[in-house]
């Protein structure tokens, strides 16, 4: 009896501690770790998924849809239970002109964030924000939308309109795609700007690419080399220089240099020009690209002033456009400059700029001297219509006062009209603007066949309504900035002004009321003339003037001004040997304020004629010499006295 008891007691206690067990087990799952088991039952019925949000348009400023995302599968449907096999939305990035401004858009990568361009620059923009839904799974592992539960809408990303205008940026891209086959060139770019604002209108890389499908092209075909590619800009940087000797009155229009015959020696190295040039007026120095002349006005400019110029038409530092990529360029302090760098400087080399930066200083001088910060954006619009943020006119700084940026329009309008820059020309068009050549650096020196061409101009040159920057990367014969690239600049615009949808056919071909008045004279050489063949001249011209001796033969000429320098009048010094004209002794002037000593020469009979301003540092003839009083002593200055 005792042995049943003890059984029944053994079996009821394990019953009880099973049933403790038990009970001990379900608080545990129930009550201790019931989140845990909830989320794992979650997991194992439902799942959470992403709706990725509508990428914003990218829009030209006329509203052509140039980048947009299209679905490529049917999205699930809250309401009601979708196959096995149904997938979130897709969303894929279209780009309707393909190649055309490639570079400039940039593209999309598989995690739908914008890789390279406006794609990148924009992306918190255009990006959106994602939505999520939580999908039912039954036992065979098909998803439903079960309801009541939690969800969040995908919000559509803002759209972009841009400063480019579509029209014009197929212009650009067929030509300079034309120029680099035609040359056989290694590549190509171009920039159209507005330089009233600074708005970007065409933005060209070539060889370019298909934002469509990245994947089939390098990382080097990805990038807007129009700011991310630095190249010594040759000759376009003269008017840089031109601009400071302008400015600071140290050069005038009719100011002659002697070009040396084309040679000209610094530092055992000679700089040469493509013609021996003797005497050259500044505007013509600026108009067959001397590179001897602007060698010798950089002299007259000095260090610190160049330095200071160009700093302030924005070298050496980014432009601000909101485009990745963008380099600085490089300007190296005038401390670290060596005793030819001001010189080469000068006509744009030991300075390496990207074209972005190189348009902005043509864009000032187009709009009378004020910097401008360059534009891509013009404005961002929500999916209400609501203009998010808006781009406006940014201007920098003025660098050049207005008469001087009509002057330098004068100087540049002749480079186009009988300098390097004719192949710019354009038939009933004012242009204006600079050709550059310029070798590329090859190990320590300057390679002879290798070579960036360039010109840079704007139209009309009344009231400037588009600059336009070409540059064609080595084109296989090194032909020149004249010959390479402003070809492709009379192209490209001549078909933006001729074009139908376009609003620059009145604003470039319009009969001005107020025809553009060049401040400076244009003034023939009379030298070596008789008299009267120079009359006969002048008044037809119109051209005031003034006779100084007795003789027949005119031996030397002169711009004197009347009226506190408003009124110009040509003087004319006639040859008096017949009349025994007496000799003079040029006094010594070195060393001089300028207007002492031109006070000594004129106290003397002589004529004087300055090169510059400040001390006079050399004088030529030299003290003593005994010349004709009808002939000129000139005086060199200083600026650094």
């Amino acid at each position: 009896m005792n042995q049943y008891r003890a059984r029944l007691f053994l079996i009821v206690a394990l019953l009880m501690a099973g049933t403790v067990a038990i009970i001990i087990r379900l608080f545990t799952i129930q009550i201790m770790d019931n989140q845990r088991y909830a989320t794992r039952s979650r997991d194992q019925t439902q799942q959470r998924r992403i709706l990725s949000a509508k990428r914003g348009n990218i829009y030209d400023r006329k509203g052509t849809l140039l980048a947009s995302s299209m679905e490529s599968a049917i999205t699930v449907n809250p309401d009601i239970s979708s196959t096995g096999n149904s997938k979130p939305a897709a969303i894929g990035r279209v780009y309707p002109f393909g190649e055309i401004g490639g570079p400039l858009l940039g593209y999309v990568g598989k995690d739908g964030y914008g890789l390279g361009g406006v794609e990148f620059s924009f992306d918190k923009y255009l990006r959106g924000e994602d939505g999520w839904i939580i999908l039912q799974k039954d036992g065979r592992n098909e998803k439903y939308r079960k309801i009541g539960l939690p969800f969040k809408e995908p919000r559509s990303g803002h759209d972009v309109y841009l400063t480019i205008d579509n029209n014009i940026q197929k212009i650009a891209q067929t030509v300079i795609r034309q120029t680099v086959q035609a040359l056989k060139a290694k590549g190509g770019m171009c920039i159209v700007m507005d330089p009233s604002n600074g708005k970007i209108l065409a933005m060209v890389n070539e060889p370019s690419f298909n934002p469509n499908f990245p994947s089939n092209y390098s990382m080097i075909s990805r990038q807007n080399k129009c700011i991310s590619n630095v190249y010594e800009p040759g000759s376009t940087f003269k008017i840089i220089t031109a601009a400071a000797a302008l400015q600071d009155n140290i050069m005038k229009e009719q100011d002659l240099i002697y070009g040396n015959k084309g040679v000209f020696e610094i530092y055992h190295q000679v700089i040469r020009d493509h013609s021996p040039y003797g005497y050259l007026t500044f505007e013509n120095a600026l108009a067959y690209s001397s590179n001897v002349c602007f060698a010798k006005i950089s002299n007259d400019v000095g260090n610190e002033r160049l330095y200071r110029f160009t700093r302030d038409f924005g070298f050496g530092e980014k432009c601000g456009v909101e485009l990745p990529g963008e380099e600085a360029g490089i300007l190296h302090p005038v401390k670290s400059w060596s005793g030819r760098t001001r010189v080469t400087m000068a006509m744009g080399q030991e300075i390496s700029v990207t074209l972005l930066q190189m348009i902005l200083p043509f864009a000032a001088v187009a709009n009378g001297g004020v910097l401008v910060s360059p534009e891509i954006c013009e404005k961002i619009v929500n999916t209400d219509n609501e203009v998010v943020k808006s781009f406006k006119y940014r201007p920098v700084r003025r660098v050049l006062s207005e008469d001087v940026a009509q002057r330098l329009k004068s100087m540049m309008k002749k480079v186009v009209d009988s300098g390097t820059g004719k192949n710019a020309a354009i038939e009933g068009v004012s242009v204006a603007g600079k050709t550059g050549t310029s070798q590329k650096p090859d190990s320590g020196t300057y390679s002879k066949t290798r070579s960036w061409s360039s010109f840079i101009g704007f139209v009309p040159v009344e009231q400037p309504a588009l600059v336009c920057a070409v540059m064609i990367d080595e084109p296989l014969r090194g032909e020149t900035g004249g010959v390479a690239a402003a070809p492709a600049f009379k192209k490209i615009i001549t078909q933006i002004i001729s074009h139908p949808e376009l609003e620059y056919t009145e604003k470039v071909l319009r009969k001005n009321t107020a025809p553009f008045q060049e401040n400076t004279l244009r003034i023939p050489q009379m030298c070596g003339l008789p008299k009267d063949s120079a009359v006969r001249v002048l008044n037809s011209g119109k051209i005031k003037y003034r006779f100084f001796g007795n003789g027949e033969t005119i031996t030397y000429q002169s711009l004197l001004f009347n009226d506190g320098g408003k009124e110009p009048v040509l003087a004319l010094y006639l040859d008096n040997s017949e009349q025994g004209l007496l000799k003079k002794e040029i006094p010594y002037c070195v060393g001089r304020d300028l207007r002492d000593a031109i006070n000594m020469i004129n106290f003397n009979g002589i004529k004087p004629y300055a090169v510059g301003a400040g001390m006079v540092r050399r004088q030529s003839p030299p003290a003593g010499a005994a010349i004709e009083a009808v002939k000129a002593c000139t005086l060199y200055c200083s600026f650094d006295g």
